[in-house]
């Protein structure tokens, strides 16, 4: 044992040739003598013991073989004649690690390619889910990536974390070992750890150069992490201009938005970025965007109203539309529908606002208005309806409602009762409005009743207020200075032919 511990091959030998047993084991961790001779790289008495009749797959308490402790350190001597000598190629060690996973996690490629020449399973894994594959493309090992792509390993098995190879290759900013991955077909799409994807990944490590690979096979771009980014949102939180000129040229959406509500546009003027927000308006159809309130009622155009100098006025009075400038997906009608929609959704412009159109019979006036109408009535569905809020309005009106049944309850029937059945009616009021408040912020399908009727209660609490306002002629004012944006409403009229009276009659509707 001490002397295939040592490398002693004069000692080993002589002990062999006098009787010594080569299958003797340690008393603590069982270690067979071979074990120790293979692990410290002492191939000629590798050789020696199996001559000798040691046995060539034996284990270690852990289950650790001859060939996986020599793969472990890149012994490829003992390797060879270990594998020459019948070693099983798939027996699984310490931590489910096998000959060929420890060959890759250290780098050998000599034994890695000695081992792959004897067929072995190589879609076999640790105990953290890591094939073959998944290690060598987190570290780094170019070629080894290619010999195991070669020998037929899966490319899209996931670890215990839900990451795929191709994340990992992402992770460690391994850019050939990502080509040759996407080369084999990788799934780009599998959702790994918090929901990211490879191309989320990219985006998150500021490597445009993978980012563009990745995009050249068609990605989902729109797929969200846990918290509700997509790589656009992340690309412009990081301000790395030239991946989000790659995600915008591929179709990612503007309109996105996280769990907070805010599109690219806020992210991107809450952060004084003119050339971030040039880039996010560059199509005009995504201008109505600007009026678009976040969960706080924030709209990129109130954030930059709120500061002193502003990125928009800076973008639009130097940005001029030219005829050379084209946008394959609109066509002149609704480009013109909607520069004609923006600039009726415009915040600063005072009610009523009436626009009149003047053309000629057949020039295409009522499909203008249809498209135009459409788009108004879009920009208008972007506002986020308002939640159910506590108010001193809703304290007066419950103490009102409680108090009004328990005096009728008192005077009718029973002053106890009256007083119990108020006190009941208040707290169960109030164990229902804290729901309420508290399940439409929830997410989830489960709690989309709660959201329904948030919005409706804080719509007529709303309209309660108002006419509670007038009717003792106070009208409600606005704060001077607001990021918040106010709910925006269109109405339509029907548009008819002109009549022998010389006017047009129309119906709001």
């Amino acid at each position: 044992m001490w002397a295939c511990y040592k490398g002693s091959t004069e000692v080993a030998e002589l002990l062999l040739e006098r009787g010594a047993n080569p299958n003797i084991t340690g008393i603590q961790y069982s270690v067979y003598p071979i074990i120790w001779a293979a692990g410290r790289g002492h191939s000629r008495i590798v050789q020696l013991l199996l001559q000798h009749g040691a046995k060539v797959n034996c284990s270690d308490k852990y289950g650790t073989t001859p060939l996986i402790w020599a793969a472990r350190k890149g012994h490829l001597d003992c390797v060879k004649y270990l594998l020459q000598m019948g070693a099983d190629v798939d027996q699984e060690g310490a931590n489910s690690m096998t000959a060929l996973i420890v060959a890759v996690k250290g780098g050998f490629t000599d034994s890695v390619k000695e081992i792959l020449k004897r067929n072995p399973n190589v879609n076999l894994t640790d105990k953290d889910g890591n094939t073959a594959l998944m290690i060598a493309s987190k570290e780094g090992h170019t070629e080894i990536v290619q010999d195991l792509l070669d020998a037929g390993t899966y490319v899209n098995i996931p670890d215990r974390s839900g990451d795929t190879v191709l994340i990992g290759a992402v992770r460690g900013g391994h850019v050939e070992i990502v080509r040759a991955l996407l080369h084999k077909y990788a799934d780009i799409d599998i959702r790994g750890q918090d929901n990211k994807t490879a191309l989320y990944w990219a985006v998150e490590k500021g490597n445009a150069t993978m980012v563009r690979d990745i995009l050249q096979c068609n990605p989902d771009t729109e797929i969200c992490t846990k918290d509700g980014e997509t790589p656009l949102i992340k690309a412009t939180k990081m301000r790395n201009i030239e991946i989000v000129e790659l995600l915008l040229d591929k179709g990612a959406k503007v309109s996105a938005v996280d769990k907070k509500g805010d599109t690219p546009l806020h992210i991107a003027i809450r952060g004084r970025s003119r050339r971030l927000a040039e880039l996010l308006l560059r199509n005009p159809k995504d201008g109505r965007l600007l009026y678009r309130p976040n969960k706080a009622g924030e709209t990129p155009y109130n954030i930059d109203c709120s500061h002193q100098k502003s990125i928009l006025t800076q973008i639009f009075g130097a940005r001029h539309l030219s005829p050379t400038e084209s946008d394959g997906d609109m066509l002149g009608y609704d480009l013109y529908s909607s520069a004609l929609a923006d600039i009726l959704s415009e915040p600063t412009m005072q009610p009523p606002i009436c626009v009149g159109l003047y053309a000629q019979w057949g020039s295409g006036k009522s499909f203008l208005l249809k498209k135009l109408e459409d788009e108004m009535k879009t920009f208008a569905g972007q506002q986020i309806e308002p939640l159910f809020q506590f108010s001193w309005l809703i304290v007066f009106l419950s103490l009102s409602l409680c108090g009004s049944l328990g005096l009728l309850l008192a005077f009718t029937v029973d002053e106890k009762l009256g007083i119990a059945v108020a006190l009941s009616l208040l707290a169960l009021l109030y164990v229902f409005f804290t729901v309420i408040y508290f399940g439409s912020r929830r997410e989830g399908e489960n709690w989309n009743w709660a959201w329904v009727l948030s919005t409706r209660l804080a719509r007529h609490i709303g309209y309660m207020e108002l006419l509670l306002k007038l009717m003792f002629v106070n009208p409600p004012e606005l704060p001077e200075q607001t990021t918040k944006a106010l709910p925006v409403r269109f109405l339509f009229t029907d548009y008819n032919r002109l009549s022998s009276v010389g006017g047009e009659t129309s119906m709001a509707e």
